[in-house]
């Protein structure tokens, strides 16, 4: 977007809107673990796995996508976004890399923390995740990596 060229500015749009469903859809993913475990802390929501494949499965694709894994419309945004700032500076190129790879690794850092490992001792509601949480997260999955079809 800096360099002024059409290519940056589409790029600028796809990761804005991609960011817009991605993280919008990782804050419900959080409101859903606060409402089974009753804690904001990372580390007390441990082992959603064993208690909900399918939460997981979708916190994994909402992840994955927030990390611009392919085909998600932010994996589109940042590839353009990278070709318009290496020519606007090298030295900027470096910088957007950097913000990208601790962006995956907190992505990843989420998921593993959250999913995987040992449950905590703490309560935590036997009640299974309802469909329409995972539905939720679903509608903000499914444009976030199927918007690229229809873009000219």
């Amino acid at each position: 977007c800096l360099s002024n060229i059409s290519m940056g500015v589409k790029g600028a749009l796809f990761i804005m809107v991609g960011h817009g469903l991605c993280s919008s859809g990782m804050f419900s993913l959080v409101n859903v673990f606060y409402n089974h475990s009753g804690y904001r802390n990372l580390y007390m929501n441990k082992g959603f796995l064993m208690k909900s494949p399918v939460l997981c499965l979708v916190g994994f694709l909402l992840c994955s996508s927030n990390m611009a894994a392919p085909p998600s419309l932010n994996l589109f945004g940042e590839v353009l976004m990278f070709v318009c700032s290496y020519l606007v500076s090298f030295c900027f190129l470096v910088l957007l890399m950097v913000m990208t790879i601790i962006s995956a690794v907190y992505s990843l850092h989420l998921y593993t923390t959250t999913c995987h490992g040992k449950s905590s001792e703490a309560k935590v509601s036997l009640e299974t995740v309802s469909y329409s949480a995972v539905f939720v997260l679903l509608v903000h999955w499914i444009p976030l990596n199927f918007i690229f079809l229809f873009i000219p």
